[in-house]
C-alpha cells in the first residue's frame, strides 16, 4: 500500500466534502480544566483549640476542680489567742467522655484508571472526607452533647384580633428544643406539654413563647400534631393559619435539611456517639454521687456558667454601648473579676452589632482619609471588630464569627485562667486526643453490586474529648433576634 497516495486521496475527499473549517466539523480539542471543589470548609473554632495527646488509654479524661465558695467563707476577723477560722474548700471530680468523629470514603480501581492523567481519584476521595471531617469536628466541638437537655416548659400563648389572617379555632401547641448538634444533624428534646389557645374572627395572630432552655439554640414548633417550623429564638408568631400537615424546615444557615415528621415522644438531644462540645460544657451540671461526665442541668452541681436570654428581642443600644453585652459582661465580672477574651457569634449577630453601633439618625458613619482617595474613592460600610468591656475597666473583646454556630446565640469565651490565682490553667479549652486525626486505609476489598470493586476503602477520623477547665468564666446570650 502506498501511504502517500492514500493520504492524498483522503485529503482530496475531505476537500470535496467540506468548504472550509467551521465549528461544526468536529475539529475540537479536549479542555482538561482543573477539577473544582465548591465545598466551603471554614472551621475557625476547631483551628483555635490547642490539642494535646493523651498519655494513657481510657474512656474518659478526668481532672479535679476546686470551685468558688468565696461567699460561704467564715469571717476572717480573729480574736487574740484564738486560731483563725479554717478556709473552706470544695473539690469536684470532673470527667469528659472521649468520642469519635470521622467520615469514610471509597474509590474503585476502575475510577482510578478512568481519572488517570487528569486527577488522582484516591487523593480526591481522601481530601473530600478530610474536608467533611473538619466541618463535622468544628460543629461537634461547638455543639456535641452526650446528656439530654431539659424538657421545655409548657408554652405560654396569646392572640390578637388584628394583624393576621389566622382562622377562628382552638390551636394545640407544643415545642421541642434542639442542641447545636440537633440543629446540624436532627433530633430534639421530648416535646413540651400541650398549650391551648382559641382565636376569634379571621384577622387574628397567634403567639407562643417558652422559657429559654440553657444550651438550646433552636426550637421546633408543633400545632395540632404537625411540625410547623423551627426558630432560633424561644418565640413564634403566626400571622397565617397554622398548616394541617408537616412543613419543610425553614431557610436557616446550617440547619439540618430533613424536617421532623411527628411530635417527639423520646429524647434525641443526648447523643451517645458525641463528646460534649463547648455549649454542653456550659449547659451541663457536674455529675455527683460517683457518676461520670456531665448531666442534665438541674440534676447535679452547677458548672457556674452564665446564661442569659433575650427571649426573641434584638440588641438595643445606648450611646456607644450595647445594653445586652454590657449586662453579660457585668454578670461575668461579678462572678470571676475578669473579662472574656473573645466573643464567638454567628454572622447574624456580628452584623447586628455593627449595624446598631454604626448607625445614626442621619445615616451611616462616614470615614474620610486625608487624601484624594478619601474623597473620590470612598470605601463605604464598617464592621465592629472588638467591643469594650466597661465592667472590666475598658478591656477590648474581639468578635470571632463562627460559621457553624446557629444564629441567635453568642458565647463570651475565656481562653485564660488568669483570673484564678494558682489555677494551674495554661489553656481553658483543650482538645485531648486519644487518637489524633488520621487517614486510616483498609486493604483493597470487594463487594457485590456496582461499586463493589476492586476498591479501596478508608476513613478520616479522630478520637477526642473537649476539656473546659473553667466553665464559670463563660457566658451565653441566647434567643437573639436580628436587628
Amino acid at each position: 500500500m502506498n501511504h502517500d497516495e492514500t493520504t492524498l486521496e483522503t485529503l482530496a475527499l475531505i476537500k470535496a466534502q467540506t468548504a472550509g473549517v467551521t465549528s461544526g466539523t468536529g475539529i475540537v480539542g479536549v479542555d482538561l480544566s482543573e477539577l473544582v471543589s465548591l465545598i466551603p470548609v471554614n472551621t475557625p473554632f476547631l483551628d483555635s483549640i490547642s490539642r494535646k495527646a493523651a498519655t494513657d488509654g481510657a474512656k474518659f479524661c478526668q481532672w479535679r476542680v476546686l470551685t468558688d465558695i468565696n461567699n460561704l467563707q467564715a469571717d476572717p476577723g480573729t480574736a487574740f489567742d484564738y486560731a483563725a477560722p479554717l478556709a473552706l474548700l470544695n473539690e469536684l471530680d470532673v470527667s469528659a467522655p472521649y468520642g469519635k468523629i470521622g467520615y469514610g470514603y471509597t474509590v474503585t480501581e476502575d475510577a482510578i484508571d478512568f481519572a488517570k492523567g487528569y486527577a488522582n481519584a484516591h487523593a480526591i476521595a481522601v481530601m473530600n472526607a478530610m474536608n467533611q471531617y473538619k466541618i463535622g469536628a468544628d460543629r461537634k466541638l461547638l455543639g456535641g452533647q452526650v446528656f439530654a437537655l431539659p424538657t421545655p416548659a409548657t408554652p405560654v400563648t396569646s392572640t390578637a384580633t388584628t394583624g393576621g389572617t389566622v382562622a377562628a379555632a382552638t390551636y394545640l401547641i407544643k415545642v421541642a428544643a434542639r442542641t447545636l448538634s440537633n440543629f446540624n444533624y436532627g433530633g430534639s428534646t421530648i416535646a413540651s406539654a400541650q398549650a391551648s389557645q382559641a382565636t376569634t374572627g379571621a384577622t387574628s395572630t397567634l403567639t407562643a413563647t417558652v422559657a429559654a432552655v440553657p444550651g438550646a439554640v433552636a426550637y421546633d414548633w408543633y400545632v395540632g400534631g404537625f411540625y410547623q417550623t423551627t426558630t432560633t429564638v424561644n418565640k413564634m408568631v403566626w400571622t397565617t393559619t397554622p398548616a394541617g400537615s408537616n412543613q419543610p424546615v425553614p431557610n436557616i444557615p446550617g440547619i439540618y435539611g430533613v424536617a421532623p415528621t411527628a411530635v417527639p415522644v423520646a429524647d434525641t438531644s443526648a447523643k451517645a456517639t458525641d463528646f460534649n462540645g463547648l455549649l454542653a460544657t456550659l449547659a451541663g451540671d457536674y455529675a455527683t454521687g460517683g457518676a461520670t461526665g456531665l448531666v442534665t442541668r438541674g440534676s447535679g452541681t452547677s458548672s457556674g456558667a452564665t446564661f442569659q436570654s433575650l427571649d426573641g428581642a434584638a440588641f438595643t443600644s445606648s450611646g456607644q454601648s450595647i445594653n445586652e453585652l454590657d449586662a453579660l459582661n457585668a454578670a461575668l465580672f461579678n462572678k470571676i473579676q475578669a473579662s472574656p477574651t473573645r466573643y464567638l457569634l454567628a454572622s447574624q449577630e456580628a452584623n447586628s452589632i455593627s449595624k446598631l453601633l454604626l448607625s445614626s439618625a442621619g445615616g451611616g458613619t462616614t470615614f474620610l482619609t486625608p487624601n484624594d482617595n478619601g474623597r473620590n474613592n470612598i470605601t463605604a460600610g464598617g464592621y465592629i471588630g472588638s467591643y469594650i468591656n466597661k465592667a472590666a475597666g475598658g478591656v477590648p473583646v474581639p468578635l470571632f464569627v463562627q460559621p457553624n454556630l446557629a444564629p441567635g446565640t453568642l458565647i463570651a469565651a475565656s481562653d485564660s485562667g488568669a483570673a484564678f490565682a494558682g489555677a494551674n490553667i495554661s489553656n481553658t479549652l483543650e482538645l485531648r486526643d486519644l487518637r489524633s486525626t488520621q487517614d486510616y486505609q483498609y486493604a483493597t476489598n470487594r463487594a457485590a453490586g456496582a461499586g463493589g470493586g476492586p476498591r479501596n476503602d478508608g476513613e478520616v477520623y479522630s478520637t477526642s474529648a473537649l476539656i473546659n477547665r473553667a466553665p464559670v468564666a463563660f457566658g451565653v446570650l441566647s434567643c437573639i433576634a436580628p436587628n
